[in-house]
């Protein structure tokens, strides 16, 4: 396998969610049989994960430990600052932005409620992605095969007394996450935190940013927080159709409302 064409390759594969024969051979100039053999090389060594249906291939989880610093430049960030504060002023409470990096969710930006009991800004911080509402909708968005490759076998940490603790019990909820197109965590991340995370935009695993709206345990709930989510729907909604400042993505064809 020529290492130009496997480099150009995976240099695809970090850009989109999938890469095929076809892909390889029109973009890059190589013939089929050459194509299929460095696809298949790289996805012997863990770079490249074929899909369940057989179409394509995904980034692998030894792409992703290389490729793992988000590709959101200070644009994109800009171009987040007024959706986020329109979030914020509609649902009143705390907005952030997170992306995932490998298996932990990284906080980049976000606005907090005028609310004198406010949870305040988590700018900055990393936490386990399976703990948070970001990290479990950022880890939905990903072939089960590599999240199993993520995470641990068995038990997996815990931050508080309601975070999910088993890989099979969280591949559960990001099933259930898929389906509904968004994701909560109560008091799962921090205790007395109540959150729920909706995409905000990108297209790959290193371009998807998630939004979430976070409140004090003491006004949230399920009830509470299923509400904010759909005003917060409206908000990316206007953002997307005003000239396509947002993109995001869909976590399921069949995704629902908060």
């Amino acid at each position: 396998m020529s290492t130009s064409l496997a480099l150009r390759i995976l240099s695809l594969a970090a850009e989109r969610d999938r890469v095929g024969i076809g892909d390889v051979v029109r973009e890059l100039g190589a013939s089929r049989s050459s194509a299929y053999r460095a696809l298949q090389s790289l996805e012997a060594s863990g770079h490249l994960l074929l899909s369940e249906t057989g179409r394509g291939y995904g980034a692998g989880p030894a792409l992703l430990r290389l490729a793992e610093v988000p590709a959101v430049d200070a644009a994109s960030r800009r171009a987040f600052a007024p959706v986020l504060g329109a979030i914020r002023d509609a649902t009143g409470e705390t907005v952030h932005a997170s992306v995932l990096l490998g298996s932990q969710v990284l906080v980049l930006d976000g606005r907090r409620s005028a609310h004198e009991v406010d949870m305040g800004s988590r700018i900055g911080m990393t936490a386990p992605a399976h703990s948070m509402a970001a990290g479990k909708l950022l880890l939905a968005a990903l072939d089960d095969r590599l999240v199993r490759a993520m995470i641990p076998a068995d038990e997996l940490p815990r931050r508080t007394s309601r975070t999910i603790g088993a890989a099979d019990e969280l591949m559960a909820e990001l099933a259930r996450v898929r389906e509904q197109g968004y994701a909560m965590a109560v008091q799962e991340s921090e205790a007395g935190v109540d959150s729920i995370a909706l995409p905000l935009d990108g297209s790959t695993p290193r371009t998807r940013v998630a939004v979430v709206v976070s409140v004090p345990s003491e006004r949230g709930g399920i009830r509470r927080l299923r509400s904010m989510g759909a005003i917060a729907g409206e908000c990316l909604a206007a953002a997307a159709a005003d000239e396509g400042v947002i993109a995001p993505w869909r976590t399921d064809s069949r995704r629902g409302r908060p």
